[in-house]
C-alpha cells in the first residue's frame, strides 16, 4: 500500500485530520476495553454467573469474531472507499452498543456483543488512513502516537470500568459508550469529507506482487520463528489478564479499585518507557536486551504468582511491565530490520496473525488453569512461557546485524 496520496490535503490539514482520527481511536479503544479487567466480576454482578469458564468462552468468541471480521473489512476496501466503510461500521457500532444496555441475559449480551464486534472491526481502517495522511518519513511518529493513545485509553477505561461495577445498573453506562460512538461518527464525517484515498488504486496495482511476497515469507524460516516468538509472548501476556483482578481481590483482600490500578501498572510502565525504547532497542543490543527482558518478565510473573505481600506483587508487576515493552520492541526491530517496503507490511500482517492466534488461545488456557489449579496459575504458566520463549530465541539464532542500521521508532505490536 502506498502511504502518500499525491492529492492529499495540506500538511496542516492532514495533521488536524490525524489528531481527530487519533481521538476517534481513543474513544473506540476506551469503550472496547472498558470491562477488560473486570469481566468475571461483571458477569457475576449483572447476570449472576460465577463460573470462570464463561469468561474464557466469552473472550474466545469475541476474539474469534474480530479475527473473522477484520479481514472482511479489509477485503471490502477493494470495492468501496475505506472512509465509507468506516462510517458504516461506526454507525452500526453505536446502535449495537446502545442495545447492549438493554440486554436481559448473558446469552443476549453475548449475541449483541458479537453484533457490536462485527461493526467495530471496521475501526481497523482508521490506522491505515492515519498512516496515509502522514508526511513522507513521518509514519514512525504516527505509529508511536497511535501506541501512546492505545495505552492511555486502556488506563482510563480500566478506571472507568471499576466505577461501572459500583453502579446500581452497570449496563446503563453503555448508553454513554454509544454516545461516544456517535461523536466518533460525526468527527469522521467532518474530517474526512472531501478526502479521497489513493490506497485503493495502489492496492489493485500491487495485489499480484503481494501474493508472491506472502508465499516467499511463509517459506522463510526466520519469519516463521519470529511468528512463534510473537505467539508465545502474546499468550504469556494475555493469559494473565482475565483473572488478575479476581486473584488480587481474593488472595490479597484488595478492593476492586486497587486491583484495577495494579492491573494497569504494565501500561503505565509502557508509557513511561516509550521515549527511551529507541535507545534501548539499538541493533547492537538486541540479543542481550531480549534475553534479559524475557528473563526479567519471568521473574516478575513468578513474583506476582508466589508472593504473599503487596510489595512483592507491585514489584513483580512493574518488572513484568517494563520488560514486556522492551522485548516486544526488540521483536519489532528485528522484523523491520529484515524486511523493507511492501514485504515489511506483509511480514507484519503475518506477525499479527500469530499474535491473534495467541489472543484466541489465551482466555481458554487462563480459564482452565484458574478453575483446575488456582487463580495464580496463569501467572506461573506465563512465566514458564517466557522462559520457553527465551530458549526459542536463543536456539533459533534469528538475529543478525542488518546490512543497514535500522532506525526504530515504531511499536506495532499488541501489548495489551
Amino acid at each position: 500500500m502506498k502511504i502518500l496520496n499525491p492529492q492529499a490535503p495540506s500538511r496542516r490539514s492532514r495533521t488536524g485530520m490525524q489528531a481527530a482520527l487519533l481521538g476517534c481511536m481513543f474513544l473506540g479503544l476506551f469503550t472496547e476495553v472498558l470491562l477488560s479487567p473486570y469481566y468475571p466480576q461483571f458477569f457475576h454482578q449483572v447476570f449472576g454467573i460465577e463460573d470462570y469458564s464463561y469468561t474464557g468462552l466469552y473472550l474466545f468468541v469475541c476474539r474469534l469474531t474480530v479475527v473473522l471480521c477484520s479481514p472482511l473489512w479489509g477485503w471490502l476496501t477493494r470495492k468501496w472507499e475505506a472512509k465509507r466503510l468506516l462510517l458504516i461500521g461506526q454507525a452500526g457500532t453505536a446502535l449495537s452498543t446502545a442495545l447492549l444496555a438493554q440486554a436481559d441475559s448473558a446469552t443476549e449480551f453475548l449475541i449483541l456483543t458479537i453484533c457490536l464486534l462485527i461493526f467495530k472491526s471496521s475501526y481497523m481502517l482508521i490506522y491505515p488512513i492515519i498512516m496515509e495522511l502522514s508526511d513522507n518519513g513521518a509514519q514512525a511518529g504516527s505509529a508511536a502516537k497511535f501506541h501512546a493513545v492505545h495505552h492511555t485509553a486502556v488506563l482510563i477505561a480500566a478506571l472507568a470500568g471499576a466505577h461501572m461495577l459500583q453502579m446500581e445498573h452497570p449496563l446503563t453506562l453503555f448508553y454513554g459508550a454509544a454516545a461516544a460512538d456517535v461523536i466518533q461518527l460525526c468527527v469522521c464525517v467532518v474530517v474526512l469529507w472531501g478526502w479521497n484515498s489513493a490506497a485503493k488504486k495502489d492496492d489493485r496495482r500491487e495485489s499480484g506482487g503481494s501474493k508472491g511476497l506472502l508465499r516467499n515469507l511463509l517459506h522463510d524460516r526466520t519469519i516463521v520463528m519470529l511468528g512463534l516468538l510473537f505467539l508465545t509472548l502474546t499468550i504469556a501476556n494475555q493469559v494473565v489478564r482475565p483473572f488478575f483482578t479476581p486473584y488480587v481481590e481474593k488472595d490479597f483482600g484488595l478492593s476492586i479499585e486497587l486491583a484495577g490500578l495494579l492491573f494497569l501498572l504494565p501500561h503505565v510502565c509502557a508509557l513511561i518507557l516509550l521515549p527511551f525504547l529507541r535507545s534501548l532497542a539499538k541493533p547492537g543490543r538486541l540479543p542481550v536486551a531480549y534475553m534479559v527482558g524475557v528473563g526479567a518478565m519471568a521473574i516478575g510473573l513468578i513474583s506476582q504468582g508466589m508472593t504473599e505481600s503487596i510489595g512483592g506483587l507491585i514489584a513483580g508487576r512493574i518488572l513484568y511491565g517494563m520488560f514486556l515493552a522492551i522485548t516486544m520492541a526488540v521483536l519489532d526491530v528485528i522484523l523491520f530490520g529484515r524486511q523493507q517496503g511492501a514485504s515489511a507490511a506483509i511480514a507484519f500482517s503475518v506477525m499479527v496473525s500469530f499474535q491473534t492466534a495467541g489472543e484466541l488461545l489465551s482466555p481458554l488456557i487462563s480459564s482452565f488453569l484458574s478453575i483446575q489449579v488456582g487463580l495464580n496459575a496463569p501467572l506461573l504458566a506465563a512465566a514458564l512461557l517466557c522462559l520457553v520463549n527465551g530458549l526459542l530465541f536463543k536456539w533459533s539464532n534469528i538475529y543478525s546485524t542488518p546490512k543497514e542500521a535500522t532506525t526504530w521508532g515504531v511499536h506495532g505490536s499488541k501489548t495489551s
